[in-house]
């Protein structure tokens, strides 16, 4: 996670990851109706029981998902697709083979996502919660792009299978309990 600096001369704030939990609440809400299990067009599974596979498992299954047809590799409650995925493990030092993709893996594999998107940069003030919140929608489908032209529509609206299934107030209500350490 991210390192602890203070806020005097150049140096930075950290954020606490304890308080991205409604954010992620929020994200999963949109993602996969809070199911860890879940995958693209199945947000109710209980059948493919992910959180008990491990990474190189899923990445198997996400393969043979696409191969049979379907449009999309998202897994588990924050519906991480295959090249996500990829380069979480590889960012991470995650070993895929033995590593499971339970509950806490997905969670850390989403603060990762958080902080690729600017956590650090929003809680430094270096960009508002507008523009944290419109990076989020690139990451997340389901999320609000907050910004721009039609800003409670997803980011990836125009390709026929996404839709914001939040509203902007709630991301922004959860980016708002975002805080430093």
């Amino acid at each position: 996670m991210a390192m602890i600096y203070n806020t005097y001369g150049n140096q930075r704030l950290a954020v606490d990851p304890k308080s991205y939990k409604k954010l992620l609440d929020v994200i999963a809400l949109a993602e996969s109706n809070n199911n860890y299990n879940a995958y693209f067009g199945n947000a109710n599974n209980a059948e493919v029981i992910f959180t008990e596979m491990t990474i190189s498992e899923v990445q198997a299954w996400q393969a043979k998902h696409i191969i049979n047809g379907s449009p999309s590799s998202a897994v588990g409650r924050y519906q991480i697709i295959s090249t996500t995925l990829n380069s979480l493990v590889d960012e991470l030092g995650v070993n895929a083979t033995t590593t499971l993709y339970n509950e806490q893996m997905q969670d850390t594999m989403a603060a990762a996502l958080l902080e690729r998107r600017g956590i650090i940069d929003y809680v430094n003030t270096d960009i508002s919660k507008e523009v944290f919140a419109h990076n989020l929608s690139m990451e997340w489908a389901g999320l609000p792009k907050v910004i721009g032209e039609n800003p409670n529509a997803s980011f990836y609206m125009s390709d026929g299978l996404n839709k914001s299934h939040v509203t902007t107030q709630e991301v922004l209500q959860a980016i708002k309990s975002v805080r430093a350490k």
